[in-house]
């Protein structure tokens, strides 16, 4: 998940040059900008990327001290938890239960508007969604909700084929006969 690729989508999405990303000798992620400044770390890198953008994304993941407080949380959690638990079969489930039951109330992780703390965790639990069954998506339908909504952003799938979220899928995918 902190891997180069995600740290190049989430610029992308933010409208700012990735600059050059990498593993460092030490696999920590690591970007340099145009300016020879060098930064290391998931998080710092997203920090450093938000503070150079213009974007709604940006600006809403700092309206105050709070909201960076809890975007930077959520970044993190998705770096320690989401990220390798989405690679374990009764971690991930728990996973996508808990975040089905936070998006019951919510529309965002942080405040009411898109935030960087929401690009990380999609991108997180990504392969994750793209691996569940039609059936499997109804049963997290707010975390469906959720990701369906992010996923038809132009600046978030990025050309990515978008997943299928709707019910009429699912009765072509699991038809039979009923008596």
């Amino acid at each position: 998940m902190c891997d180069v690729a995600t740290v190049q989508k989430i610029a992308n999405c933010l409208g700012v040059n990735p600059g050059k990303v990498q593993l460092n000798e030490e696999q920590v992620v690591t970007r340099t900008s145009g300016q020879k400044k060098s930064v290391a770390g998931f998080a710092t890198i997203l920090e450093s990327l938000a503070s150079e953008s213009k974007s709604e994304t940006a600006q809403n993941s700092k309206t105050s001290r709070e909201v960076e407080a809890q975007v930077y949380q959520w970044i993190e959690f998705s770096v320690l938890y989401v990220a390798p638990g989405s690679k374990d079969k009764y971690v991930s489930k728990q996973l996508l239960a808990d975040f089905n039951k936070l998006f019951a109330s919510k529309s965002y992780l942080v405040g009411h508007f898109i935030t960087l703390a929401d690009l990380a965790v999609y991108y997180a639990i990504n392969d994750l969604v793209k691996s569940l069954s039609p059936v499997e998506k109804e049963a997290y339908l707010n975390l469906s909700r959720w990701f369906d909504h992010l996923q038809n952003r132009p600046d978030v799938h990025q050309g990515e084929p978008l997943l299928n979220f709707t019910t009429i899928y699912l009765h072509g995918w699991a038809t039979g006969t009923h008596i």
